[in-house]
């Protein structure tokens, strides 16, 4: 990932993004805040209502139980049932009475009326279902449908009425239309007991109008003019009572969706944000927990719009957001301006860099400005041009000291050799062996020719012929120590070597691999083409090479041979060239990929490998590539 790109990511991962949750987790603990405060009012409101309609309910039984145990009630309803089956009619079933009410029976039911009006206005109307079959209704307010007895009889809840023989059983509207009747008012059912003997006399249906919740509601609705909405949810769901419209047979799951958060079956208060006839809203739930009083599992519902309850802080929190965002574009306006040039800056001088590594020292950062970005590169570009002045004065020196090198190499004609040579000739001088004498001048003449040639590249044909003159001198000079064999193919014969590579290597073996052995030595030189590379092995079966001495190049590192044996001037003969100086002018000249490979075992002999490029001088490419790995 390129330098641009990373601070961008670094500035969307640690500015952008921070913000961005921080803004996030503001926003939702305020929330969270606002709803935890106002959960804990909206459960001392919803108690204070639970109270009243707990009172309201209670108000109503008070009156239901007063008004089924007075004799001026009850006793005149059924009076007039008995009266009209005694003065007109068929007397078994009442039946002309019940068509036609004689003026008595209207002025007692008026009177009766108006008894019950006086003492509880919310009542609607009264049925009493008597055991002897006889119903008789009592509308107050308005003209009311009581259930028929066969549905009564054959509903659940008169079951229930029965066993709670006289305490009220509640049935609210929209809870069971069968039961509310036409006009859905809140119902009561209970069962009606003889006042001096408490056995039952039948079924009494009360209907109630209830006006009293919409007075709670507004009351509450009204303080601090909160947009509030209350509904009493029964326990199957329909909802008994809504404040701001007609129920209509509707349920609280039209609503709200009841299994995001909120568990209609709790008897503790509950309070959760939720979406509520497409709104946001807080929705609170209590248990009324009217039980005892004959009333099922209502509950209470409070719906408070949450765009009052966030009020003011909604502005804080868009401001805050506008803001917000005003600063990041800012930011990104700073980031791509100023910090974008600086990074393109930087990318220019790693490009040039890079250019530079790859040896192109022409290259140059354009300076722009008048800051520190200019100081840097014009500062960059003065050091490229010193260093290419110094590398110019580098390559010059390293050229000299090559060649000084390869004069001193060239000039270390060992000495030993050299006389023990001419004492070899001079010996068969004066055995006067002519024809060996002439082999012998001829082979040293030729070792002098290769040696103090000024080029320092020669064929590998010339190579292999100074290997060769070397060798017989030696040999013969060494008789019956070893024996040799050169094996390279004729393809080769035309590439180029650096002059005295093989000869040190050859030399090695038989001053150093054939010391106190007690066999024929053999040497064996041979090449091969490895991947446009040329490799020449040299093997003996010497002594090898001690452990320890193979250890101590495996601790340095030592890959390539650096260094053989240590020459030292007790050596005497074994001055020279030497495997060290071989395998650095092989590096220097051919790069570091190429030079000497080590393998040797005591008691095994001794292979020498070395590599160098098949095309003539340095190969500076795989050179570079060297350098740049390292």
């Amino acid at each position: 990932m390129s330098l641009s790109k990373r601070i961008f990511a670094a500035f969307f991962a640690f500015i952008i993004v921070p913000l961005f949750v921080l803004g996030s987790v503001s926003y939702l603990v305020s929330q969270k805040v606002t709803e935890e405060k106002y959960a804990e009012q909206t459960e001392l409101t919803l108690k204070a209502i639970g109270r009243n309609i707990n009172n309201m309910i209670k108000e109503a039984n008070y009156f239901s139980d007063f008004w089924v145990t007075m004799e001026d009630s009850v006793e005149v309803v059924e009076q007039s049932i008995d009266d009209a089956g005694t003065t007109g009619g068929d007397p078994g079933t009442g039946e002309s009475s019940r068509s036609s009410d004689s003026y008595y029976q209207l002025l007692e039911k008026e009177k009766l009326r108006q008894r019950v009006l006086l003492t509880y206005p919310g009542i609607n109307s009264v049925t009493l279902y008597r055991n002897d079959n006889k119903q008789v209704t009592v509308n107050f307010s308005s003209k009311d449908t009581p259930i028929a007895r066969q549905d009564l009889e054959s509903h659940p809840i008169y079951q229930l009425a029965l066993r709670k023989n006289g305490a009220p059983v509640w049935v609210g509207p929209n809870e069971d239309t069968r039961l509310t009747g036409e006009s859905n008012l809140f119902t009561q059912i209970r069962v009606l007991l003889d006042v001096d003997t408490l056995k039952s006399k039948g079924v009494l249906v009360t209907r109630f109008q209830m006006n009293e919740l919409n007075k709670i509601f507004t009351f509450y609705n009204s303080q601090g003019k909160i947009d509030r909405r209350f509904l009493i949810v029964a326990g199957n769901g329909n909802i008994v009572y809504d404040s701001e419209k007609n129920p209509e047979e509707r349920r609280i799951t039209d609503y709200v969706d009841t299994d995001k958060g909120i568990d209609m079956n709790s008897v503790t208060t509950q309070s959760k944000t939720l979406e509520f006839d497409g709104h946001k809203s807080l929705v609170s739930v209590q248990d009324l927990q009217l039980q005892r009083l004959g009333v099922g599992e209502w509950k209470l519902v409070m719906v408070t719009s949450w765009q009052y309850l966030s009020g003011d802080m909604a502005i804080v929190l868009r401001w805050t957001v506008v803001i917000t965002s005003i600063s990041l574009a800012l930011a990104l306006a700073f980031n791509l301006i100023f910090v974008r040039r600086m990074v393109t800056l930087i990318v220019r001088v790693v490009r040039a860099m890079r250019q530079v590594e790859r040896g192109d020292l022409s290259t140059k950062v354009p300076v722009v400005g008048n800051d520190e970005t200019t100081t840097l590169s014009r500062g960059f570009n003065s050091l490229v041009k010193r260093v290419s002045e110094l590398l110019d004065d580098v390559k010059q020196e390293q050229s000299r000291k090559r060649k000084a090198e390869m004069m001193l190499l060239q000039a270390q004609i060992k000495p030993h050799f050299l006389f023990n040579a001419l004492e070899s000739i001079n010996i068969l001088a004066v055995q006067n062996e002519g024809r060996k004498v002439s082999k012998m001048v001829q082979r040293l003449a030729n070792i002098f020719r290769i040696s103090i040639q000024q080029k320092e590249e020669i064929t590998i044909e010339q190579e292999l012929e100074h290997l060769m003159s070397y060798l017989e001198i030696q040999k013969y000079r060494f008789e019956e120590l070893f024996e040799y064999s050169i094996e390279v193919p004729k393809e080769l014969m035309g590439y180029s070597i650096l002059k005295l590579t093989l000869q040190p290597l050859v030399e090695n073996s038989i001053q150093h691999g054939f010391e106190g052995i007690e066999y024929l030595g053999k040497i064996e030189v041979r090449a091969a083409l490895e991947d446009r590379h040329i490799a020449f092995y040299i093997e003996d079966n010497g002594i090898g090479i001690p452990e320890e001495q193979l250890a101590r190049f495996a601790t340095r590192g030592i890959t390539t041979l650096q260094e053989m044996y240590a020459e030292s001037p007790e050596m005497g003969e074994r001055r020279g060239l030497g495997i060290g100086n071989v395998a650095d002018r092989l590096r220097i000249h051919y790069g570091g990929r190429y030079g000497l490979m080590l393998c040797s075992a005591p008691g095994y002999g001794t292979t020498i490998k070395c590599l160098i490029p098949l095309e003539a001088g340095r190969d500076t490419d795989e050179t570079e590539s060297v350098v740049d790995r390292r």
